[in-house]
C-alpha cells in the first residue's frame, strides 16, 4: 500500500513497514489527544472549583448567584 492507502507493491515486508509506520502515527496521535483531554480536563476541574463543577455541585454558582441579585 502506498501513502494514498492502495496497493503499489505485493511485497509483505514492504507493507508490512507501510502499517508500521501508519500505527505509530496513530499511536502518536492518540498520545497528544489524551494528553490534550488531560489538560482540559485538569483546568476546568481547577478553575470551576470556586463556582461548582460535575464533580463537586453547583451549589456555591447557585448561592452566588443569589447574592448578586440582591
Amino acid at each position: 500500500m502506498d501513502s494514498n492507502g492502495q496497493r503499489g507493491n505485493s511485497n509483505p515486508a514492504t507493507m508490512l513497514g507501510v502499517l508500521m509506520n501508519k500505527r505509530e502515527k496513530f499511536q502518536e496521535e492518540l498520545r497528544n489527544i489524551e494528553k490534550q483531554v488531560y489538560e482540559l480536563e485538569t483546568s476546568y476541574l481547577q478553575e470551576a472549583s470556586h463556582f461548582g463543577n460535575v464533580l463537586k455541585g453547583f451549589e456555591g454558582f447557585l448561592s452566588s448567584s443569589k447574592n448578586t441579585t440582591k
